[in-house]
């Protein structure tokens, strides 16, 4: 399966901001969003928009058109960008892996799917990366989690901000390339180009069986 996980070292790293980018370069792909509900947990944003309660299960795939096109649901970004199917996963951390599986089961093959989600990184097969703000040497903990699972580092800029040569994350999430962006920015933006350029020649090398897990 072709497959792209995009993490965030950070929360407004910019990760649903590089989803949307690799939907344009990517057309016909589907995309998921992933949230891991962890009811005992205090919520990490510190809002009360209910992303994180328990699902009524262990997992919910939600598919109702309704409730992803909601105005400022991430999802309904994904649709805007593109997306030729969306899924939105609420999960407790455990069912994550069977949630994604059934999620992929209920679409008739795309040519591939982009997964936001850090909980998700480690596990999952094909192109897995990392964004982080170009300024911030930091990673929550999740994140620090993937270190030794992340393929790339995607430095990302904000406004006028040059990358820094060398982002002390990348040493310690052990990933062998880091190229800078800008998320917010058009697939042709000069910027990008290194970084869609790299991401295009990894989805050429994966092959379109087997399953979404390493």
């Amino acid at each position: 399966m072709r497959l792209i996980c995009v993490g965030g070292a950070w929360s407004a790293s910019g990760k649903t901001s590089v989803v949307e980018l690799l939907l344009r370069a990517f057309p016909g792909w589907a995309a998921i969003k992933v949230t891991p509900s962890r009811p005992e947990e205090v919520c990490p944003l510190g809002t009360c928009c209910g992303a994180c309660q328990a699902p009524e299960g262990p997992y919910e795939v939600i598919t109702e058109p309704a409730i992803l096109a909601e105005t400022g649901k991430d999802t309904a970004r994904f649709q805007a960008a593109g997306a030729s199917e969306v899924a939105w996963i609420r999960a407790l951390p455990e069912a994550l892996p069977t949630a994604l599986e059934v999620a992929l089961a209920g679409w008739v093959d795309p040519p591939g799917v982009i997964v936001e989600s850090t909980t998700l990184l480690p596990a999952v097969s094909g192109l897995r990366l990392v964004v982080a703000p170009a300024h911030m040497p930091r990673a929550k903990e999740s994140t620090g989690r993937c270190a030794g699972h992340v393929d790339l580092l995607a430095l990302n800029r904000f406004g006028a901000e040059e990358a820094p040569v060398a982002h002390p994350l990348k040493a310690r999430l052990r990933a062998p390339v880091a190229l800078a962006l800008r998320a917010d920015g058009a697939v042709e933006d000069p910027v990008n180009a290194p970084f869609i350029a790299y991401c295009r020649e990894q989805v050429a090398l994966m092959r379109p069986e087997g399953g979404p897990f390493r």
